[in-house]
């Protein structure tokens, strides 16, 4: 076999293994984001890692922290045997391949061949999202929270590939790993209703009240600690009064991730512009100019990297109203491709129910939310086709490289 023919048929894997790399270099060179945002959250919770130690029950708000604690619970014990806070960075961003490994798994459910390439090269973008990337290097929950979010689709698609109509251990491992996932970062409850709804159209009476049995019984211990520490919830900044605000900016940020999708479908003629993509945009378009009738974005910390191009580059909210006007196009075109999608699209828009939500929350939790669970053929020209797989991986790198280089603050 000639070295051409042992490139091609390894590419995905030389991809996968150098984007890991790329990432481990980062490390080294203490990379990190914007107004060194992921190294100043490291520095402030590591005395929380400490605190751990003496209390388990230490209140999180006294550093800066409104999270559930599970992810500093597990470094307090690292911290115990390490005690090097840059052996613990480096051990945990060593580890945080684990996430796109388990994307990888959880993606050849759908794609049963032994080794797809196409498949390899989509779980690589994670790589290079700057998010995955910062909080990588500087030991953040965000991973900890998507690592057992990954792991409990996993096992969801497992299930899902039989869809067992009695409780077995693949729908109690999700289960668990999703509870794991809250105890981590909260608001990854919400995604219990979407599991809870597909368990509940398969599974039999007995089972499902068995596993909301089993959902309860998990639920006691973020409840329990939400008691003891109510500014989980009151410092989140949740108000009804932020309903227009988190309407417009949350659906710009996952503009963000779903526009190169859309793109590489157009160019391949997986989508055809025909009148209705065009009855959805006027849609969109009216719903998006009532919301932003009472927009007035003055000290407001949400609307992602779109708010701050439209702000520094145009001076004004249009290119992040059209932002979101695409995002409301395409969710109404994957609504009507499947109705089970709405769910999904609810729980997305809706999770960061606040004026204070940041791009990095979607980043990259759209991504695996996408290529996993939303019902869609938009999804199916990256298995087949590697060259799309290439387009999306070529567009995260870019975005990766513009984000490192602050285009937009400087």
């Amino acid at each position: 076999m000639n070295t051409k023919n042992i490139y091609s048929k390894n590419i995905g894997i030389i991809i996968f293994l150098f984007s890991y790399c790329t990432l481990i270099f980062s490390f080294f060179i203490n990379e990190d984001g914007s107004g060194r945002g992921a190294s100043g959250d490291f520095l402030a919770t590591y005395p929380f890692i400490l605190a751990l130690q003496e209390n388990i029950l230490v209140d999180p708000v006294q550093f800066t922290l409104v999270h559930t604690p599970l992810h500093f619970i597990i470094l307090s014990f690292v911290e115990y045997i390490v005690s090097d806070p840059y052996v613990i960075r480096l051990i945990f961003c060593l580890t945080s391949i684990i996430l796109p490994i388990f994307f990888l798994k959880a993606l050849k459910f759908n794609n049963p061949e032994k080794l797809n390439q196409n498949l390899i090269i989509l779980s690589s973008c994670i790589f290079f999202f700057p998010a995955f990337r910062y909080t990588s290097i500087w030991a953040n929950d965000l991973i900890t929270s998507l690592i057992f979010f990954t792991i409990s689709i996993y096992y969801f698609k497992k299930w899902e590939i039989n869809q067992s109509k009695v409780l077995n251990k693949n729908i109690v491992l999700q289960i668990i790993f999703l509870a794991l996932a809250t105890y981590t970062r909260q608001y990854f409850a919400v995604f219990f209703i979407y599991f809870l709804y597909r368990y509940y159209r398969i599974i039999n009476l007995k089972s499902f009240i068995n596993l909301f049995i089993i959902c309860t019984i998990t639920s006691l211990p973020v409840l329990a600690y939400t008691y003891i520490h109510p500014a989980l919830i009151t410092g989140q900044h949740m108000s009804i009064n932020s309903i227009n605000y988190f309407l417009l900016g949350n659906s710009s940020m996952i503009s963000l991730y779903l526009l190169p999708i859309i793109i590489i479908n157009l160019i391949f003629g997986k989508i055809e512009l025909k009148k209705d993509i065009f009855i959805y945009l006027i849609i969109s378009s009216i719903f998006v100019f009532l919301i932003s009738l009472n927009f007035d974005p003055i000290n407001w910390q949400g609307g992602g990297v779109n708010m701050m191009i439209s702000k520094i580059l145009f001076n004004n909210n249009i290119y992040f109203l059209f932002t979101s006007i695409f995002t409301y196009t395409f969710f109404i075109y994957l609504f009507l491709e499947k109705k089970i999608n709405i769910i999904l699209i609810l729980i997305l828009i809706f999770m960061f129910f606040s004026f204070q939500a940041y791009q990095r929350y979607y980043e990259p939790m759209f991504f695996l939310i996408f290529f996993t669970l939303f019902e869609t053929n938009l999804k199916n020209v990256f298995t087949q086709k590697s060259s799309a797989s290439l387009m999306l991986l070529s567009y995260c790198i870019v975005y990766y490289l513009v984000a490192i280089s602050d285009f937009i603050y400087n």
